[in-house]
């Protein structure tokens, strides 16, 4: 089983920080790009406090990914490592 982190922040928030191979794609492209996903796999979607993963996990369970998490609060109290590019 694939576990998938989806940051859907803007590209220079996901550049400054964030959970290392963690996929960008953020919350505005999400639609145009779902092709790069794999409705089987068991993503959990992230943003700075919550808000904007919420949006895209329920866009993604109306397209038919099963497996969506929203991590709440976000990347704001999130205390695990970190990279940049």
């Amino acid at each position: 089983e694939d576990i998938v982190v989806l940051d859907v922040r803007e590209w220079a928030e996901y550049a400054f920080n964030h959970i290392p191979n963690a996929i960008s794609i953020p919350l505005g492209e999400l639609e145009d790009r779902l092709n790069e996903l794999n409705k089987k796999d068991e993503i959990y979607v992230v943003c700075r406090t919550g808000s904007r993963s919420d949006l895209a996990a329920q866009k993604l369970a109306e397209k038919g990914f099963e497996h969506v998490v929203n991590v709440v609060p976000g990347m704001s109290e999130w205390n695990g490592q970190t990279t940049k590019i």
